[in-house]
């Protein structure tokens, strides 16, 4: 007779927080943080969304009835997972690095989370399969100083930067009527005005907006998140002329409104 594989601290702790999000109770990161491997939780802070972001972020777009949400740079998984609890649905994560799609399907397991975890880059997602998007900034990481990459996988590259910025304003430009969106610490790229802000707050030091479409498009006009403002793209384009010398340039924002004028 065999006997059953023991149960281990980390399953208890799993069991505990997995309780504790599906009953919506507040779960201290450090905590969440212990089942991750050793190198995400040494980089959590500055990678992953916090519980309470990601607790916050699922409620909000169950409220705006989103029920197939993606999460664009999933990292280990630990928002689609949270998320998943909070909500009750099953979420979809992508990410482009093979040992971190692994490390999330394992953290969903553990939590017994419903987590679908996709391994590729933005081309190979159907945007149009899903109802709600969740971005952390996702591609902050192509203009990062070599210091603040994850690791050596990603080459920084300002060109790559604005393919992918523009391939989600191209979901964003076709996406249907009430689709939802998630922006943490700002999309890095442009927002077309058919979508509307319907939520702002500021947790855990970065901003967090709810955004649903609301109508068709109708023109190429566009916001841009800059800290906790929005300025639309051709505010944005005067700006830089008028104030070339300006904080403004360190946000890259010469390339972006130079390439995509309204």
């Amino acid at each position: 007779m065999s006997s059953l594989p023991p149960f281990s601290a980390d399953d208890a702790l799993a069991s505990l927080l997995a309780d504790a999000l599906r009953h919506g109770r507040p779960v201290d990161d450090s905590a969440f943080d212990a089942l991750l491997s050793q190198t995400a939780r040494a980089k959590s802070g500055g990678f992953w969304s916090a519980v309470e972001v990601a607790q916050t972020a699922s409620r909000w777009l169950s409220e705006a009835n989103a029920t197939r949400v993606l999460d664009v740079g999933a990292g280990v998984g630990k928002w689609c997972a949270v998320a998943s609890l909070t909500s009750g649905h099953r979420v979809w994560g992508l990410e482009q690095r093979g040992p971190l799609v692994f490390e999330a399907r394992k953290l969903a397991q553990r939590l017994g989370a419903e987590v679908v975890m996709l391994e590729g880059t933005l081309e190979s997602v159907n945007a149009s399969r899903f109802d709600g998007l969740y971005f952390f900034n996702p591609f902050a990481e192509h203009i990062a100083d070599k210091y603040d990459l994850y690791d050596e996988t990603i080459t920084p590259s300002l060109d790559t930067y604005l393919r992918d910025a523009r391939t989600v304003e191209g979901w964003l430009r076709a996406a249907k009527l009430g689709t939802a969106m998630v922006t943490y610490n700002g999309l890095g790229g442009r927002i077309p005005t058919s979508w509307a802000c319907q939520k702002k707050a500021r947790l855990a030091g970065h901003v967090l907006r709810l955004w649903v479409k609301t109508r068709e498009e109708t023109d190429r006009e566009a916001f841009v998140e800059v800290q906790d403002l929005l300025i639309t793209a051709s505010m944005l384009a005067r700006l830089s002329k008028e104030f070339p010398q300006s904080p403004l340039e360190d946000l890259l924002v010469s390339r972006l409104v130079a390439d995509w004028q309204p």
